[in-house]
């Protein structure tokens, strides 16, 4: 692949320079990883648990690797070496720059900062009017010396407001304490690390790098990729890849958070899955003999009966199968019927679009509120126009109709499939966005097409519609199934101040998982049942998946 073609200047000589040092400096990154390595190992772990501590000793020994093999690279001087060198120095620079604001006490600070933001809204304000102001009058002016005359405003409205802004939150304090803090020699070798790491990166991204190493296209493309995707990658492994590898060694313990883990190996899991049928010879009887001790029945059928060792596991799962069979239809299908009449060429049909999709991003909290407050059972609209239902039947047919006064939220009958409702009502809307989305890529030929030869419109939905919204239907059903099982919010709000009941009846696993870790302290418990769960959501996407791959290509 041809090199990089010269931008038509002359390299600075700086970071020629700079350029030539790289491998001097891919070798001492690789010292100080071998060194932190050396002194993880030799402090032994401080009061971490093992897995989470070998997470925290392959960090440095990821990077001495990383930093040692960069080294060999850049000094045969291949493109390869200086796009690992790129990454290397990267994450040196992000590190030490991170430390330096940790030290300088700047994300404390946040906290200060949001004291005093209300006085720098009038200043945000100033700017947000300047730039309004700046661009209506820069398109209703055409002179280009009044152009020019506008610019010229709008920046110097800017400025004020920047100038303000960082006046009225105190912002030169703040910058004197932290030219104070440079004081501290740690601090200021963690200012200098940053700038020389910084200067090295620009210098083996600029022109000279490029150079000198003879980069390809390829190379920048990549490096360039791994600059676009690196904030959410580093987020991934660092606020979920890690936490929930820890997790799963959690869930194999018996650990409170406070004390140290003990590994228990698979008796957590044991423990949930633990079932005991009987067949009883007299179904009458309560408590058989015969039922193990420390295990609950959940279950009767006839002679037949299943008790738990965990009953309320056994009863979370029972509801959410429940809640998916009631919530999934409900979400889906009068979803694409929604859509379908979404996608009409009707005047104003973006309003309607727009109205519908309100549910999806309002405040789950405060729609669970406002319909637990239709729903009570006092008080609550729904019952005021049921009564009223009654009264009017009553009154004028001479009926003796008894007002049922219904306990949509008390009534173990009635709580899951009401919950099933708010949720489908709060997801509708943004499945019919997706269903719409779908629907607008079929081809109009196919409807025309299928008019002429004198189908009508059920039929044009059973064989055009439907086949072709296969992809977006699997979509559909497999997220609005994973949040179905990861219920939480609704049914949280809709039954406190007793989440859960009526007597259960609305206790998910992912309210079980809370209560057990937050309330119980049991966090190795909490995390196999997140395990658990995790695990039925995988195999229900995988069969999904596999059932809508063999409808898709014939079986």
């Amino acid at each position: 692949m041809p090199a990089l073609p010269s931008a038509g200047r002359p390299l600075g000589t700086l970071q020629q320079l700079l350029v030539g040092l790289v491998p001097l400096l891919q070798a001492l990154l690789t010292v100080l990883g071998i060194a932190a390595l050396v002194i993880a190992v030799a402090s032994g772990p401080p009061g971490l648990p093992l897995p989470l501590y070998v997470f925290v000793l392959a960090v440095p020994a990821g990077f001495a690797a990383a930093a040692g093999l960069s080294t060999l690279w850049t000094l045969q001087w291949t493109s390869r070496g200086r796009v690992l060198a790129i990454i290397v120095d990267y994450l040196a620079f992000l590190t030490a720059f991170l430390l330096l604001l940790h030290f300088q006490g700047v994300f404390i600070g946040f906290d200060d900062l949001a004291d005093v933001f209300a006085a720098g809204l009038p200043w945000m304000a100033l700017a947000l009017l300047a730039f309004v102001l700046g661009y209506a009058l820069d398109w209703a002016t055409h002179r280009p010396v009044a152009r020019r005359a506008v610019s010229r405003l709008r920046w110097l409205l800017l400025a004020i407001a920047g100038i303000g802004f960082l006046v009225s939150i105190d912002a030169l304090h703040g910058l004197i304490e932290l030219i104070m803090g440079l004081t501290d020699p740690l601090i200021l070798a963690l200012a200098v690390a940053s700038v020389v790491l910084l200067a090295f990166l620009l210098a083996l991204w600029g022109q000279a790098g490029k150079s000198r190493f003879g980069a390809t296209l390829r190379d920048s493309d990549v490096l360039d990729g791994v600059l676009l995707v690196s904030p959410n990658l580093l987020g991934f492994l660092g606020f979920f890849a890690g936490p929930l590898l820890f997790s799963l060694y959690v869930s194999l313990t018996d650990w409170d958070a406070f004390s140290e883990p003990f590994f228990l190996g698979l008796r957590n899991y044991v423990e949930l899955f633990s079932l005991q049928v009987l067949l009883l010879d007299d179904p009458s009887v309560l408590v058989p003999a015969e039922l193990q001790q420390g295990f609950a029945e959940i279950a009767r059928i006839g002679p037949l009966l299943v008790a738990a060792q965990d009953k309320l596991f056994w009863i979370s799962l029972r509801n959410i199968f429940f809640f998916c069979i009631i919530a999934i239809p409900l979400a889906v299908v009068p979803a694409l019927f929604l859509a379908s009449l979404l996608n009409s060429r009707v005047r104003g049909i973006r309003v309607f679009r727009a109205i519908y999709f309100i549910p999806s991003v309002a405040g789950v909290v405060g729609i669970a509120i406002i319909w637990k407050q239709l729903l009570d059972q006092t008080v609550g609209w729904l019952n005021y126009f049921i009564t009223m239902g009654v009264d009017f039947l009553n009154g004028t047919f001479g009926l003796a109709i008894v007002d049922p006064k219904v306990g949509w939220l008390s009534d173990p009958a009635t709580a899951l499939p009401i919950i099933a409702v708010v949720f489908a009502w709060t997801t509708v809307g943004f499945n019919a966005v997706l269903f719409l989305a779908g629907l607008q890529g079929i081809p109009r030929d196919l409807y025309e097409a299928a008019t002429i030869d004198g189908a009508n419109r059920w039929q044009r939905f059973l064989s055009i519609t439907l086949p072709s919204v296969s992809a977006t239907t699997f979509f559909v059903v497999a997220t609005t199934t994973i949040l179905a099982f990861q219920l939480f919010t609704e049914p949280w709000v809709l039954t406190s101040p007793n989440p859960g009941s009526p007597n259960n009846a609305t206790l998910t696993p992912v309210m079980y998982l809370y209560n057990s870790g937050f309330k119980n302290f049991e966090f190795g418990y909490a995390s196999a049942v997140a395990w658990v769960l995790f695990g039925l959501i995988f195999v229900f996407t995988i069969v999904q998946y596999r059932r809508q791959r063999a409808e898709a290509f014939g079986g």
